[in-house]
């Protein structure tokens, strides 16, 4: 099988949940690949991809299916020092002066702001850069803060960067994470009941 997803959101759950269907499923490899969005609908289509991990979007797909994963909390990843250390969550607002980091590759960068301007619905101006190690190094030096889920930041561990919970007014924002596939597929819809069994 193979599986596709969103450079951005990266590949640590996909593993694991990778190996546990290897286990099960003994001469049934996994193969994972990057996809742009903009191939998304084509590489399923074309059986080039089985399914592709991506967050919510609310682009209508008439032909997939959405194969639901989980909801994750989002969080801001700012420059340590800027906020008291012992806070955990930030509103929305409080980061209003500050440039927001958005991490695309240039074809991805329209998939991306759609993203983060109409769906997350932030208002700051946006930077955009291609890694995520450039990201990093602009939220270090103070230039923006970068939006991931909880899932992909447990893999930032530097100490210049303070990771916060986003709030706006008061309530916590998500994102869902979703497998689209053709419909009635039902090995990923088994695989997507073995990454909700990771993640939750």
């Amino acid at each position: 099988m193979r599986i596709g997803y969103l450079k951005n959101l990266g590949r640590h759950e996909l593993e694991q949940a990778s190996s546990k269907w290897q286990t099960l499923h003994e001469n049934e490899k996994i193969d994972l690949e990057p996809v742009g969005y903009d191939e998304i609908e084509a590489k399923i289509q074309n059986g080039e991809v089985d399914a592709v991990l991506v967050n919510s979007r609310n682009d209508i797909y008439q032909a997939l299916a959405s194969y639901s994963v989980s909801e994750i909390a989002l969080l801001a990843l700012v420059q340590a020092g800027n906020f008291n250390k012992y806070q955990q969550t930030v509103e929305l607002g409080e980061l209003r002066n500050m440039p927001c980091i958005m991490v695309a590759s240039v074809a991805d960068e329209k998939s991306e702001y759609h993203y983060l301007k109409d769906i997350l619905r932030i208002k700051n101006d946006l930077i955009a850069v291609e890694t995520l190690g450039e990201a990093i190094l602009m939220v270090e030096s103070g230039s923006g803060y970068l939006i991931m889920n909880e899932m992909t930041a447990s893999h930032v561990n530097d100490d210049q960067v303070q990771k916060l919970f986003l709030l706006r007014d008061g309530k916590q924002l998500r994102e869902k994470y979703v497998l689209l596939a053709k419909p009635d597929d039902a090995r990923v819809a088994e695989f997507s009941k073995m990454m909700r069994e990771n993640i939750n």
